[in-house]
């Protein structure tokens, strides 16, 4: 008969489930970073999108027009495109002035 030993430790070659947590932990980590990355860019990208509506429709023109009316003039006055489009949004009746880039 030949004697067996109790060990804690996991035998060579097999993982440590210490190792699988960090693991775990790390992915955590980066897929909740991830999904509020991907909130942030929802949330300003809503705005511009209604923006985007709402100019095509006064104008009459198409969406990606209304966009490059919309980027140039956010360019040509050095001002951010998701402060404009909500602005836009906030106050649609007040933009029956034209907007000229």
């Amino acid at each position: 008969m030949s004697e067996t030993t109790l060990s804690t430790a996991p035998p060579a070659g097999s993982p440590d489930p210490a190792d699988d947590l960090v693991a775990m932990r790390d992915r955590i980590r980066f897929y909740r970073a991830r999904a509020e990355q991907l909130q942030y860019a929802l949330d300003n990208r809503l705005p511009i999108e209604q923006a985007k509506g709402i100019l095509a429709e006064r104008y009459q023109i198409d969406v990606d027009a209304a966009f490059e009316l919309l980027r140039s003039f956010c360019r040509n006055n050095n001002m951010k495109i998701h402060d404009v489009a909500r602005k836009l949004i906030e106050q649609p009746g007040e933009g029956d002035r034209r907007i000229s880039c």
